[in-house]
């Protein structure tokens, strides 16, 4: 008989239950598709097999990475919220992650960790299950990884102002593709509005400075788009 299977995220708030896009992403794919399992809160995500968040185990094996764990969950499950997608749609739905991914999450990151201001209210959270003490040691240390990794990726090259434009560049390919629909492909949810809406709402609901928080703000059918994924699966 298998184990439970525990699913381990990174810590939550401002009532969402992780600040991570990648953990919220599996989250919010395991309540559309119901499968069982414990979640676990983490304070850092280095236990995990590739030293990041989300990761989960059963039967003592790890796994991590969200794509991955996606996969390998709806495969051993026998699950598929994609199962009503034409192959043009799922085609398409590999390119919106890879915006958010590749591209939109890093304009997050870059508000995050590298606006001052924003910093000193996100250290508080992403750290906030260590002790003040280690806190502080850590902080400046992670902060410094975050800036080589924005850098490394290419986005972390570019002005604020630039990497403010990328972002709302995004955000409204985001609202041109959803347009006057419910869901991303239609009158159903799948997994695209899952990966859409663990990046949007991790943006939106965070009280940071941000270009790309507002430019959520200015496309209404977003902001329902959001609302609608919550209502249905965080209620």
């Amino acid at each position: 008989m298998a184990s439970t299977l525990k699913v381990y995220h990174l810590p939550g708030a401002w009532g969402l239950p992780t600040v991570s896009p990648f953990c919220l992403k599996l989250d919010a794919w395991l309540r559309m598709t119901g499968i069982e399992h414990e979640s676990v809160t983490v304070a850092t995500p280095f236990a995990g097999p590739k030293g990041k968040a989300p990761w989960i185990e059963q039967d003592g094996q790890k796994l991590g990475d969200s794509t991955f764990i996606i996969a390998h969950l709806a495969e051993r499950f026998g699950v598929d919220p994609d199962a009503h997608l034409t192959p043009a749609q799922r085609g398409l739905a590999v390119a919106i992650q890879r915006l958010i991914d590749e591209n939109l999450y890093w304009t997050m990151v870059h508000d995050r960790w590298m606006n001052d201001a924003n910093w000193q209210q996100f250290r508080d959270v992403v750290l906030g299950g260590l002790a003040v003490p280690l806190r502080r040691v850590l902080g400046p240390i992670a902060r410094r990884g975050v800036k080589k990794q924005l850098e490394g990726h290419g986005m972390g090259i570019h002005g604020a102002a630039e990497i403010a434009a990328i972002g709302r560049r995004d955000v409204n390919a985001l609202s041109d593709i959803l347009g006057e629909q419910d869901w991303f492909f239609g009158a159903e949810p799948s997994s695209t509005d899952a990966v859409v809406y663990a990046q949007l709402v991790n943006i939106w609901r965070a009280p940071f400075e941000s270009e790309v928080r507002r430019a959520i703000g200015q496309t209404p059918n977003l902001v329902a788009f959001i609302d609608r994924f919550a209502a249905r699966y965080y209620p």
